[in-house]
């Protein structure tokens, strides 16, 4: 198992080290030191030092193993949604202890003291309290050294969630729009007055065709407060008891939404209208780490929409991340945005986090092993295009380095650019509908005609040549590692990543998996709703919606908005925050939405657009104009009838059987006479070959 710094692990039996959840903070290859920072501890505590092949043997032995360790919610939040205050704030601290959080002698110095003088002449140095120093220090190696744990942490202020016994009234006071009104005092509700609001709510409000809350309310005051309400009717006064408001507030507060919503009907009805529908009826269904490059080209190759093959869509964006050191491609992306910011955090995401599941999403089924890069470099080098701005400023700055290559210098970065060229030519140019760098022969067809591939389809190729590529063999690379030759390793980029990972001979950090998500991921607001999360006409819904029945509520008091941030090569889920308090969570797409499965999100937005193009075209049919004048006609012909032969309306609903009877014997052919014996000569009127039917005399019975 890899040991990166940053990383968290939980310990038992190493010596001279309390069992517990650690976080490494610094390695030592060379004095064969490990630094480690308790995190259960809650009183300020000073790291430790421990030897690291100790440190491995007990990984080895499996007393020591991987551990997660969850940040604090205010730390999961996008750079631009950070109030600027804060920002100060946070900026401030770490101004604070800038100077010793990058000194590694002074980390390994401080470790190894038993007093802190180190501390506390670095403070007076700078005039602040030593114990400032110490708190801010604690923070920045508890919380991942990210400069973002040293936000002030206001989420967890106010008592969020905890009832408060109010002794004075809450809120702000009630104003008159005009100078001329006088508003009723406030009321404070005690317990007792509570339990009565409940009482009331369960007699009255939560059975099925129960009152409506305002009429709730109102029995509520009858019953409880009738005293009050006639005193102050006797004296012209404002009764003093529980606004509507409070009483609607406290209903919400006392009665969930679920048990409300299933009280207030019946079995069937909220099983048939109110119940979440989330299911579906036809469901079957230099040293790695140090500098990584980041660039974008246009792939020579167009392609077409997954669901028209006649719909040419030209030609997506790769974007490639390659360790420097080793040559190896340590992300990607392919995208119809061409390149940008949106584009280029897609393609840091996939560089950050494990590639098993993205490799999957495309059929290619891998073992860490066979890529494992998921970490963040010390410094990322990037052109003056897309990289260049505040956004990629704020999102990347709190992970890493950023470095800009000058302009029209490709040299500068001339591993990612090398690196195009290999999968252009190994994957791209032998394709239908590929331009080959624009060498196209005069009278050839337009490559635009032939293109057959769809963009899951080229990702899928380009994958696969990422994974070929880090296994191809590289010669230039034993003569950089020695490594390789020592190890007897073929000089490939995955053999040269491994050999420097597994000796320490590395800059790699390990990234937080919410941390990604929460600051690189497109953000992206979504509809809860009674089907499950809508995001661009597609639905999502995950365990937490169905134990919350939250799609109920939605379908029976409607639909809100959520946070959620979006990945973009795959339409099988996205991340949403149901919470301001809680992470973001996977919501796996739904099976009325399995038409997407397994393709990218862009393919959703030709969907939208084609029924867009569709519905504007043909708002009104030539047929349905015709079947109007058929329609009207029929509508008209049926009223000129009634009004040539009317009859009194008490008389239209009699003998409706006996009517029945006789007009099928007159449709069957059959003697009429019997039929029409009664029947006088005058009701028999013939007018241009139209012939009434005879009608029957009033029997004694329908009289």
């Amino acid at each position: 198992m890899v040991l990166t710094k940053n990383s968290v692990w939980k310990i038992t039996r190493l010596e001279g080290v309390e069992n517990g959840v650690y976080r490494v903070l610094e390695i030592f290859k060379d004095l064969d030191a490990v630094v480690l920072f308790p995190l259960e501890h809650t009183r300020p505590i000073k790291p430790l030092l421990t030897k690291l092949s100790s440190f491995h043997r007990t990984i080895k032995l499996g007393t020591t193993t991987k551990e997660d360790f969850a940040l604090p919610i205010y730390m999961q939040v996008d750079e631009l949604d950070i109030p600027h205050k804060q920002k100060a704030k946070r900026d401030k601290n770490l101004q604070i202890i800038e100077r010793i959080i990058k000194d590694k002698d002074f980390l390994f110095e401080y470790c190894i003291s038993k007093r802190s003088d180190l501390l506390v002449k670095y403070a007076q140095n700078i005039s602040e309290h030593r114990n400032t120093v110490d708190r801010l220090l604690q923070l920045y190696w508890k919380y991942g050294q990210d400069k973002n744990a040293l936000l002030p942490a206001y989420a967890n202020s106010g008592g969020a969630g905890k009832e408060r016994k109010a002794t004075v009234p809450l809120g702000a006071p009630k104003r008159s729009r005009t100078l001329a009104v006088v508003r009723s005092r406030k009321y404070i509700l005690t317990e007792k007055d509570k339990e009565k609001i409940k009482k009331s709510l369960k007699k009255h409000y939560l059975k099925e065709g129960g009152d409506s809350l305002v009429e709730t309310y109102k029995k509520f005051l009858r019953k409880y407060f009738a005293s009050e309400v006639k005193i102050a009717e006797a004296l012209e006064q404002f009764p003093h008891a529980p606004s509507l408001r409070q009483f609607a507030y406290w209903k919400s507060k006392l009665i969930s939404k679920d048990v409300e919503i299933q009280a207030r009907t019946s079995v069937r009805d909220y099983l048939l209208n109110k119940r979440g529908t989330t299911g579906s009826a036809t469901e079957r269904s230099p040293i790695p780490g140090d500098v990584f490059e980041i660039d974008a080209t246009v792939a020579d190759v167009h392609i077409v929409s997954t669901f028209s093959n006649q719909r040419v869509l030209g030609r997506p964006t790769i974007y490639s991340i390659v360790d420097r050191a080793t040559r190896m491609i340590v992300g990607f992306h392919v995208s119809l945005y061409f390149a940008s910011w949106r584009a280029a955090r897609q393609a840091l995401v996939n560089c950050f986090l494990p590639k098993q599941e993205y490799c999957s999403q495309y059929g290619i089924h891998i073992s860490e092993a066979e890529w494992p890069c998921h970490h963040i470099p010390e410094e990322l080098v990037c052109d003056n295009g897309e990289m260049i701005g505040l956004q990629p400023e704020e999102h990347l700055v709190p992970f890493t380095q950023l470095s800009f290559a000058p302009p029209y210098r490709p040299d500068r970065k001339s591993f990612v650019e090398r690196r195009f060229d290999i999968l252009n030519k190994k994957a791209i140019h032998p394709l239908l509908g590929a331009t080959r760098r624009g060498k196209v022969v005069r009278g050839e067809i337009d490559p635009r005609k032939l293109a057959i591939y769809t963009l899951h389809e080229v990702t899928q190729l380009l994958i696969e040549a990422v994974l070929e590529h880090n296994r191809d063999i590289l010669k230039r690379l034993a003569f950089e590692t020695p490594l390789l030759i020592e190890k007897d390793l073929a000089p490939t980029p995955i053999n040269c990543w491994k050999v420097n990972v597994e000796l320490q001979r590395h800059s790699l950090i390990e990234a937080n998996y919410d941390d990604v998500i929460s600051r690189l991921l497109p953000p992206e607001m979504v509809s809860m709703t009674g089907d499950g999360i809508l995001y661009n006409g597609m639905y999502f819904t995950n365990k937490r919606i169905i134990e919350d029945d939250l799609a109920s509520i939605a379908r029976d008091k409607g639909w809100w908005q959520l946070e959620a941030r979006i990945d973009e090569n795959s339409s099988n889920y996205i991340y949403v925050r149901f919470n301001s308090r809680e992470p973001f969570v996977k919501c796996n797409l739904s099976p009325k939405s399995r038409m997407f499965r397994d393709l990218p999100i862009v393919e959703s937005d030709f969907v939208l657009d084609w029924t867009d193009e569709k519905s504007e075209k043909m708002i009104v049919t030539a047929e349905s104009i015709d079947m109007q004048h058929r329609t009207d006609a029929i509508t008209k012909r049926a009223k000129n009838r009634a009004k040539d032969n009317p009859t009194p309306r008490k008389d239209r609903s009699k003998g409706i059987q006996q009517n029945r009877k006789e007009e099928l014997e007159l449709m069957n052919g059959k003697d009429t006479t019997q039929v029409s014996k009664s029947v006088k000569d005058h009701d028999i009127v013939e007018n241009n070959n139209v012939v009434t039917l005879p009608r029957r005399n009033k029997r004694a019975q329908d009289v």
